[in-house]
């Protein structure tokens, strides 16, 4: 089964989304670090504008309520089969202004928790980059998270693929949940919502100069999902599939146009 099933172009302009992306200045960079932020609070970094640092994302503060579409929420519970032009006006309540690629996906989450095994921050980045030479430790997000479909797209490089709850889990609703579990085993897809980051990150050193990491460039997919977190505990509990309607913010992640393209045909 394909997991990329459609996909489309869109300029979002009269956006009344209270989420912005913001950016603040290091040394002599006018931009060096990225943020999420919700009503001017910044909720998340994600990360900084250098290729060659390490991926990460890590959580700021706490924000307690999803960013939800009024206008569609039955039919995102049942779960979307395509991306028509409805969908992407009702999404201007809950996307910044900017250029997206749109593409609605197949997951499968699996939860991941800071530290332990299936934790990208404390095996694959540390086979890449090592550890911290200041802290000492492999990073924290400060936040458990869901990882999906990690792929090897040849000449060493690797797709890292992220599900990053926008809430918190101390805020999720266990009978919301098992309504989602039941809507999952009955054959329903039901559709998350996500803004989504995507960026190249490879080292212009490695931890042991004589020797090669097995991927020496990580292309990291980072999903911050606004809308549907009850359903992506429901799928990670179950060990099963829904869809994702995936924002990719093309302007906001360290990669090119080409590398964009070629991130769609890979999860193709």
């Amino acid at each position: 089964m394909k997991r990329l099933i459609n996909n489309r172009k869109t300029k979002i302009v009269s956006s009344t989304s209270p989420l912005t992306f913001e950016t603040t200045g290091g040394g002599s960079w006018e931009v060096w670090d990225r943020f999420i932020a919700v009503n001017g609070q910044n909720i998340y970094h994600i990360g900084n504008v250098c290729g060659t640092c390490s991926f990460f994302f890590e959580k700021l503060s706490n924000y307690k309520k999803s960013i939800n579409p009024k206008e569609t929420i039955d039919k995102l519970n049942i779960g979307l089969s395509s991306i028509d032009d409805n969908a992407i006006d009702v999404l201007q309540e809950i996307i910044p202004n900017g250029l997206y690629e749109i593409a609605l996906l197949t997951i499968s989450p699996k939860f991941a928790v800071v530290g332990q095994k299936g934790d990208y921050f404390a095996k694959d980045q540390v086979d890449l980059w090592g550890i911290d030479g200041y802290y000492g430790v492999p990073h924290s997000p400060k936040v458990n998270y869901y990882r999906g479909t990690d792929k090897e797209i040849g000449d060493d490089r690797k797709l890292f693929e992220f599900f990053i709850p926008l809430t918190s889990p101390d805020y999720i609703d266990q009978t919301r949940v098992d309504f989602y579990k039941e809507q999952i085993s009955k054959g329903y897809k039901p559709t998350a919502i996500s803004v989504t980051v995507f960026d190249v990150k490879e080292p212009a050193v490695w931890p042991d100069d004589e020797v090669k990491p097995e991927f020496t460039s990580h292309w990291c997919i980072a999903h911050y999902i606004l809308d549907g977190h009850h359903k992506i505990k429901a799928a990670s509990d179950l060990n099963s599939k829904i869809t994702l309607l995936s924002l990719i913010a093309t302007e906001k992640g360290i990669s090119s146009t080409d590398q964009i393209n070629e991130l769609l045909k890979h999860i193709d």
